[in-house]
């Protein structure tokens, strides 16, 4: 793997001071990013075995699209805009459901089969001719990688597995695509700006702090190693000392010794972020897979849920049990944490931070939302109403430049 040093994160101008504090509390900014960031960005949607039969579908939303990914009569994965090509109605209401053989809008009754062809219109007779093969729903971008399923509603750039590349041999080792769901999916909806939440999960700076039973599990093991390509990797190590708490010496004995894992990994707690708001996380027992992204003006979400491979053994049922409870203490002090600094982030006294090298994920994230958006580099709120002018500006400066 291809690390990336301290001085090449920042090594841009102003970089270790990190986004201005305009940037978390303004509204112009946040659809900016909806539109021109996560768009544009792959989007995780779920795992195959949440969609294990032909009908079975899956939404997301996000600012004014809506998407559903199907899998059809064939067994294939298939994206679509969850738009009707008559009144524009959702062709599924639900988030989540089985439609048998055929999408059938809830307005009209307009058909589409499964392949997003349009099937059928209800007393076609009353329409001028139509050529049904012009309506079909709209199609998007929908990629599998390692059984987990990423939609993308625009934009270009690198497929799924060439983003992950670096991390496709250790994340190979977890047979990701064999696991079945493990809990039922989770979803925080916070008060606050989506690259709050991104911050404190991007660094373990704050570990010995703000998490003492984490790091009672894995001391100063834990680090923090961005990757070139914009992957953020952390790992700790939870066999190297003395566990002063009862339930992390419960957790490390009650791991069976007869792995699927090689000894490399079978003490590793692994996290995974990918630009601009993917987590994949890899323990020894399952995994967990989340989200963070906003849905509006200081309003965001972290949705996720977890996998494992089916075992059935005691000493893995305990396993899991343990990690849930001690993942659930960390997620709940990560959510205090997040809500006190997205509050100093609103003061007056708040200017900007200054980073160290400690906090690198940090870094490594903040430069390409800047690469993306070059507005957020401006240490000034630009004028209302002017913000996407002043961002297309800046790209074009940056495009002249690098032509240059």
């Amino acid at each position: 793997m291809k690390f990336v040093s301290a001085q090449e994160i920042f090594k841009q101008a102003g970089s270790r001071k990190g986004l201005p504090a305009w940037t978390y509390n303004n509204d112009e900014l946040t659809r900016l990013e909806m539109e021109q960031v996560f768009l544009r960005n792959w989007i995780f949607i779920g795992h195959v075995s949440d969609l294990p039969n032909s009908g079975d579908y899956q939404c997301f939303a996000m600012a004014d699209e809506r998407a559903v990914v199907v899998r059809d009569q064939d067994g294939q994965l298939r994206a679509f805009h969850n738009v009707c090509r008559h009144r524009a109605s959702r062709v599924v209401g639900d988030d989540k459901g089985h439609c048998g053989k055929a999408f059938i809008c809830p307005f009209h009754g307009w058909s589409y089969n499964l392949d997003g062809s349009l099937k059928n219109i209800p007393k076609t007779d009353a329409f001028p001719e139509i050529d049904k093969s012009q309506f079909g729903l709209k199609s998007l971008d929908c990629e599998v990688w390692q059984g987990m399923i990423f939609i993308r509603f625009g934009g270009e750039g690198p497929a799924v597995a060439e983003l992950f590349a670096e991390a496709a041999e250790e994340i190979g080792l977890y047979r990701i695509e064999e696991m079945q769901p493990l809990d039922k999916p989770y979803q925080y909806n916070f008060d606050l700006d989506w690259k709050a939440v991104l911050d404190i999960d991007n660094e373990g700076y704050h570990v010995p702090v703000g998490h003492p039973e984490l790091f009672d599990l894995v001391g100063a093991s834990y680090t923090d190693q961005p990757l070139e390509g914009g992957l953020n990797r952390s790992v700790g190590v939870i066999n190297q000392r003395k566990h002063r708490l009862e339930r992390n010496r419960d957790y490390v004995a009650a791991l069976p010794q007869d792995s699927y894992l090689p000894e490399s990994h079978q003490n590793l707690w692994i996290y995974w972020g990918l630009f601009p708001g993917f987590v994949l996380t890899l323990f020894p027992d399952q995994i967990e897979i989340y989200q963070i992204y906003p849905t509006g003006n200081q309003k965001s979400v972290m949705a996720g849920v977890t996998y494992a491979l089916p075992d059935k053994r005691a000493e893995m049922q305990k396993a899991r049990e343990l990690n849930r409870d001690i993942n659930m203490d960390v997620g709940n002090e990560d959510i205090r944490l997040v809500q006190w600094a997205a509050e100093g982030m609103r003061s007056s006294a708040f200017d900007e931070v200054l980073l160290s090298d400690l906090e690198l994920g940090i870094g490594s994230f903040q430069n390409r939302l800047r690469e993306v958006l070059p507005v957020v580099t401006l240490d000034q709120e630009p004028e209302v109403g002017s913000l996407q002018e002043e961002n297309e500006r800046l790209q074009s400066q940056a495009s002249v430049a690098a032509v240059g």
